[in-house]
């Protein structure tokens, strides 16, 4: 849950920032920063995780998104 979070507010901050190429580049670095602590890891590695972390990233693209459209129409009525 804690992983979800963390990745929606990423993908809230990086949405804030209305530039495509530092979407981009927060959605790679997440699958950068995964792959490293994998390989890091003397366990095995949970891929769930990762599911959970671009699903985040995308729900706060999401929701930001939504905010946007939600403030657009209340200035319109």
């Amino acid at each position: 849950m804690m992983i979800f979070a963390t990745a929606m507010m990423i993908g809230i901050a990086a949405s804030l920032t209305r530039s495509a190429v530092s979407i981009a580049l927060a959605a790679v670095l997440i699958g950068a920063v995964f792959a490293l602590a994998a390989a890091v890891s003397p366990g095995p590695v949970a891929w769930l995780s990762l599911a959970s972390a671009y699903a985040g990233f995308n729900a706060g693209l999401i929701l930001h998104l939504v905010g946007l459209v939600a403030i657009e129409r209340r200035k319109t009525v």
